[in-house]
């Protein structure tokens, strides 16, 4: 033996980490039933619009809904750095805009004149070119920044903008004749993704358009398909008389084709959201996302609702 005793050696068990909490995902069950409550209380405000006679909230309604889907899409932009200023321009356009539109309606009580929406459109072009005297240009990106504002504009809000258009379609004053209308491409839109989200979940297997959205199925597009006829024949049997100039068969004629557009602008989202690389567009409606993932399909319903109609008067 040494001159110092020999030690016993102390072995301490280790600390095991704690296991890391995995979020799983919610059940395609949890994800119906909070979309279906959030679209419940939406189609409630609508229907009590409609049993009130009340013009301001059904404005107020759509200022809200046009506001807050151009918010989310300018913040988007706004997360590049380098353009701080474009989505600014394109948001006080926006602003501005609504305030026009809010102004005439109420005042005049009938559809808004096209010169705002050419205004806002030419205020965009310009305001873009001005926003480039300010600092060095950088190639594409300066170009790619001048686009997607204008685009936003047209998108986010001349779209949506046909929605007040047909809810004056028929005015006489009291601004409630197109009501019906605006209800009508409005259930017949929302009745489409509910159609297409609860068959493509249920037997949903040949894909659409994976690249673009890999849970659009041919299977939904069915689902879509029928929804959108029970919600025409819905709208039909309870208010054949305001839906004028629209009759059984202009309205089922309609089905297809509308049911194509809110496919149409559903996808138009999904590639604005994977060349963003984000999931959706925000998170102020439970189960559905962001204003955006609400109205996505509106925006390309209701133009074409609104000129098939001027079509047929």
């Amino acid at each position: 033996m040494g001159m110092f005793p020999r030690c016993k050696r102390l072995y301490l068990p280790m600390a095991t980490p704690s296991p890391v909490p995995v979020s799983t995902p919610p059940s395609k069950r949890r994800i119906f039933i909070t979309r279906l409550a959030s679209s419940l209380v939406l189609w409630a405000v609508m229907l009590l619009a409609i049993i009130w006679k009340s013009q301001p909230l059904f404005v107020a309604i759509a200022c809200f809904f046009g506001v807050a889907g151009a918010a989310e899409y300018f913040r988007l932009l706004a997360r590049d750095l380098g353009s701080k200023s474009f989505p600014a321009l394109g948001m006080v356009i926006c602003l501005c805009h609504w305030a026009a539109v809010l102004h005439h309606v109420l005042s005049y009580h009938t559809e808004p004149p096209w010169g705002i929406d050419l205004a806002a459109l030419v205020v965009a072009v310009q305001g873009c070119f001005l926003l480039c005297y300010r600092r060095n240009l950088e190639g594409e990106m300066t170009l790619k920044r001048i686009f997607a504002t204008v685009f936003g504009v047209v998108y986010t809000v001349i779209f949506f903008g046909f929605i007040v258009r047909l809810m004056y379609f028929q005015s006489d004053g009291s601004g409630l004749n197109g009501a019906y209308l605006m209800l009508f491409v409005i259930m017949v839109t929302k009745f489409t993704d509910m159609g297409a989200y609860l068959l493509g979940s249920a037997i949903g297997k040949h894909k659409m358009i994976p690249h673009i959205s890999p849970a659009k199925t041919w299977e939904g597009l069915a689902g879509a398909m029928i929804a959108g006829f029970a919600a025409a024949i819905i709208m039909l049997v309870w208010a054949p008389v305001e839906l004028r100039p629209l009759n059984w068969f202009h309205a089922l004629a309609l089905v297809p084709i509308l049911c194509f557009c809110g496919v149409t602008g559903d996808l138009a989202e999904s590639i604005l959201k994977r060349c963003l690389a984000i999931k959706d567009s925000g998170h102020k409606l439970p189960g559905i996302g962001g204003i955006l993932d609400l109205t996505d399909s509106l925006l390309f319903t209701a133009p074409v609702f609104y000129f098939y109609l001027r079509a047929i008067q």
